[in-house]
């Protein structure tokens, strides 16, 4: 009886024993982390829209809201980033966008022309230039390529990017394509947005 009693625990021990591999590696954590992924992700298409939201009604006040803190915000006429392309604070922002003051914000592709607008008619004339609200989303990916070089993933590499981008029609061979895209970087656990930067073709 004895001997039987040893071999029915040592039966129940070795059918209890956990797989080292499967230990180490949790299913749960895997699953875990694209959550957060997911969620990371959804929070900043919702921040997405409703920036365009913004833009669509000429509701420009409420930018700010979105705007980096610390680092303000940039614009860039094209996905050429430039120390030279206009930047705001966020306090400066906020005493500009309903003023009728004009800033140089870059040079147009092709004429070369100097692009000397109000804040205000920037966001209005040059950022939503088309309706962006019909637009195709991709997140930290780039569909609209030309022949001008996009520096951005250079420019901000820790950011993450949402471009809104509207394809070309057969009438023009698919050449009048546009995008808006904008940049976000994260401080304090939150991200804001650092940049906004328009794409096209450019000859």
């Amino acid at each position: 009886m004895k001997i039987n009693a040893v071999i029915f625990l040592a039966i129940i021990t070795g059918c209890n024993k956990v797989d080292p591999n499967t230990a180490i590696i949790p299913k749960v954590k895997t699953e875990h982390l694209a959550e957060n992924e997911n969620s990371e992700e959804k929070t900043i298409i919702n921040f997405n829209n409703q920036i365009i939201d913004v833009l669509k009604n000429k509701d420009y006040t409420k930018l700010s809201n979105y705007i980096h803190p610390e680092k303000g915000i940039h614009f860039s006429i094209y996905s050429f980033v430039s120390d030279n392309d206009k930047s705001f604070s966020k306090a400066d922002f906020e005493k500009y966008v309903d003023s009728d003051e004009m800033f140089t914000f870059g040079h147009k592709d092709g004429s070369g022309a100097i692009y000397i607008v109000s804040l205000k008619d920037y966001l209005k004339d040059w950022a939503f230039k088309k309706d962006f609200s019909k637009a195709k989303i991709n997140y930290d990916n780039f569909e609209g390529k030309g022949n001008s070089l996009n520096n951005i993933k250079e420019k901000y590499p820790n950011a993450v990017t949402v471009e809104n981008y509207l394809a070309g029609t057969v009438e023009y061979s698919y050449m009048d394509w546009n995008s808006l895209i904008f940049i976000f970087e994260k401080i304090d656990g939150q991200y804001y947005l650092v940049s906004i930067a328009n794409n096209q073709w450019t000859v």
